[in-house]
């Protein structure tokens, strides 16, 4: 049996994917697995064993794509015509993914419930439309009940997926055994929070732990930000500098004490590390993006406990910006968390 995932997303929504890849393996343990993800998110990928095959369109990023990636795209489209399928998930919900799918040689395919129906012959391509509502629903869930919709996967869903057997030393990191980690980088700029709270964090912190890295991509401005700090506190804060890949920071989430950082792939490989942590959840819903089955607090940017609508609850959540994360809450979670016992192994 041959099943094939498409779900050209973001990095962080590939590792939301693992859950259902590992239902799926234990539902056909003797499948080969497929997934069809856009290029930059493969090394998150990394660490699900159960992947027997990953394909990448176009990166993530624009700025990433180049003119070989129309080429690479057509090899892909004619690998999947050439390749049997038992079962094709478009699991994107976009024209691009249900494009990957009509074109694999398939006699059973399958999408999401779309935020729009399908029409002509987009709509006459798919066996079957998933009717599973995931407009206020975790990711996760979005994807392994969709899928559980046409396969018999477990009913309970499992955690995110990265293998510590696939994790690798950041030498940097070599020989502590009391550290955070904060994910004070991100591309996304509305994910960002200001440096003075930052330098709060790091204050407050450095009293309770031995040592904080820095999580950062390679951005100028990213490295900046981390590189004062480190001149502000010295040699027991640590930054990445976007020199650590997605295995490393596996290995470090694996042992650290405690993640701080905003709803971002690291977040996610943080839960899947089943690393405590605190998530800045910024503009995004908790109930949609929180780290998925692991220990952690969350501090959004305003007060929406009292809010039932969740209509109303996300239009009060995106009138805010990182920046109004209140710090007593960052600090009071931290403590929190830094309160449970420590991890076997971490």
């Amino acid at each position: 049996m041959r099943l094939l995932f498409i779900k050209p997303k973001h990095i962080g929504d590939s590792l939301l994917l693992t859950p259902t890849l590992v239902g799926a393996r234990q539902a056909y343990p003797e499948a080969e697995i497929w997934v069809l993800v856009r290029r930059g998110c493969e090394s998150i990928l990394a660490g699900c064993p159960e992947i027997d095959r990953v394909l990448t369109l176009a990166g993530v990023d624009k700025d990433s794509r180049t003119a070989g990636d129309a080429v690479r795209q057509a090899g892909i489209l004619a690998l999947l015509a050439v390749t049997r399928f038992d079962y094709v998930f478009e699991l994107g919900d976009g024209h691009r993914g249900r494009l990957f799918a009509r074109a694999a040689r398939t006699s059973r395919r399958y999408s999401v419930l779309p935020d729009s129906p399908l029409k002509g012959a987009e709509a006459r391509a798919f066996t079957g439309i998933s009717t599973f509502p995931w407009r206020w629903e975790h990711r996760v869930a979005k994807d392994y009940r969709s899928v559980a919709e046409f396969l018999p996967l477990q009913k309970e869903i499992p955690p995110l997926r990265y293998d510590r057997a696939c994790t690798r030393a950041w030498a940097a990191a070599a020989g502590l055994d009391d550290f955070v980690v904060l994910q004070t980088g991100t591309r996304q700029a509305f994910n960002r929070w200001k440096i003075e709270g930052w330098r709060a964090v790091c204050a407050h912190l450095l009293t309770r732990t031995g040592s904080i890295i820095l999580s950062t991509g390679p951005a100028p401005e990213e490295v900046a930000e981390v590189d004062a700090l480190r001149n502000e506190f010295g040699p027991r804060v640590l930054p990445t500098r976007g020199a650590a890949d997605w295995s490393q920071l596996a290995g470090l989430l694996y042992r650290a004490r405690l993640y701080v950082g905003p709803p971002t792939a690291a977040m996610h490989l943080a839960a899947a590390c089943r690393c405590p942590s605190v998530a800045m959840m910024g503009r995004a819903m908790e109930e949609h993006f929180g780290p998925w089955r692991a220990p952690y607090r969350a501090v959004t940017t305003t007060d929406v406990a009292h809010v039932a609508d969740p209509e109303e609850r996300e239009r009060l959540i995106k009138s805010h910006s990182m920046n109004d994360t209140p710090l007593p809450n960052v600090l009071a979670a931290c403590e929190e968390m830094l309160a449970l016992p420590r991890r076997t192994g971490g």
